[in-house]
């Protein structure tokens, strides 16, 4: 857990930028949902993926893959794609990306 439970553990890292030009690269997201209470998660990564932009994305990390999580994220209104990118025993990492 966080040090100061009023705040989420969301982290913004600079990266190398984007191949378009425009600067959309330049912040990598992530949300360590381990760190939020069990019965808060669904409902805090729900918001922030219906918080992105089309084209924005974000890594979630999780204690395993978040398969009914994603379908919920599914059938938020507009269009979402998720991506494993890392599994192991107790932790998943997923990138959520809004499309439209």
């Amino acid at each position: 857990m966080s040090e100061n439970p009023s705040l989420l553990p969301i982290e913004e890292k600079k990266s190398g930028g984007c191949e378009c030009g425009c600067g959309c690269g330049d912040e990598r997201l992530s949300l360590d949902a381990r760190a939020i209470p069990h019965r808060l998660r669904h409902a805090a990564v729900l918001g922030a993926a219906s918080s992105l932009a089309v084209g924005e994305s974000f890594d979630l990390l999780a204690p395993h893959v978040p398969t009914p999580l994603l379908a919920q994220i599914d059938q938020l209104d507009g269009s979402f794609a998720h991506e494993l990118l890392e599994a192991e025993d107790g932790y998943a990492r997923v990138e959520i990306r809004r499309t439209a």
